[in-house]
């Protein structure tokens, strides 16, 4: 969503704080990515605060502070900052990604879709309008529009693996629905999982494909990949405790229930809360 650099600040607290700018945005925003290493969240969120309000018309600073508090699981503030950074900056391609993601973290699916809508009008030529619409799309189960979205996007870029991912997912999600053949949708995956082999939903919607298929051998495979690339997604881990279970691994198989069950609670109790204040 944003370009990190939060964990990459090299001046030390102590040296930025033996030498106070406070009319600096620069220095409070070196400040708070200090404070963010040191895991003091709260001073890291009011000096990135501070640099907002001496240099509201900077994206970096909106987009530092949407990082932290995205990371924190602060949604509602998430949504905050960057409502703010777009009065601020209507013509920012970067804020107005950023909103529409925040939307879509929110589960405000039409603000999201507008969104990405915009982008795509502003930019017809850019592929994160496109990848981030048909995230939208898929995430809704609108296969019909993922499915179109995904092709434009094949259209403006045949080696960005998401056009054929989003393909894939369209696919799927319409031959489950129908009950038709779900060639197109393994096809089509399988290309994305070449073209970006480093993604975890690939492999995972592969994984899928195949244990609906009861091809739970390859499932199993795939969705040990999926894990392996993202380990902390509860699902993968639901999905292949049932395949184990077909193929007879019982004790693996409730494994794999045992791990999605503490993923679950993982999710769960990182969920807080964070006050922000942008005047």
């Amino acid at each position: 969503m944003m370009q990190a650099t939060l964990a990459q600040a090299p001046q030390s607290l102590s040296a930025l704080l033996a030498n106070p700018r406070g009319d600096s945005a620069e220095w409070h925003r070196n400040v708070g990515h200090a404070y963010y290493r040191a895991g003091e969240i709260q001073s890291t969120l009011d000096h990135l605060q501070k640099a907002i309000r001496l240099e509201p018309t900077s994206e970096r600073y909106y987009l530092d502070l949407g990082e932290v508090l995205a990371r924190n699981n602060a949604r509602e503030a998430v949504v905050i900052v960057f409502e703010a950074a777009r009065k601020a900056l209507p013509e920012s391609f970067r804020i107005q990604s950023a909103l529409g993601v925040a939307y879509l973290n929110m589960r405000d699916y039409d603000k999201a879709k507008q969104s990405f809508t915009d982008l795509i009008r502003t930019k017809p030529g850019d592929e994160m309008g496109y990848q981030l619409l048909a995230e939208c799309h898929d995430i809704t189960q609108d296969w019909e529009n993922t499915g179109k979205i995904a092709e434009r996007l094949r259209a403006l870029n045949p080696n960005n693996g998401n056009g054929w991912y989003y393909g894939a997912t369209a696919a799927y999600g319409i031959g489950r629905q129908n009950g038709e053949s779900l060639r197109t949708a393994e096809t089509q995956v399988r290309r994305a999982l070449e073209l970006a082999p480093g993604d975890w939903r690939p492999p995972l919607l592969l994984g899928k494909l195949l244990a609906d298929s009861r091809r739970d051998r390859e499932a199993a495979v795939m969705l040990k990949n999926a894990i392996a690339l993202k380990s902390e997604d509860s699902k993968t881990y639901y999905i292949l405790g049932q395949v184990l279970k077909r193929l007879g691994l019982a004790k693996e198989s409730a494994d794999a229930f045992q791990t999605y069950e503490k993923a679950r609670a993982t999710h769960a109790a990182n969920q807080r809360t964070l006050l922000l204040d942008i005047k």
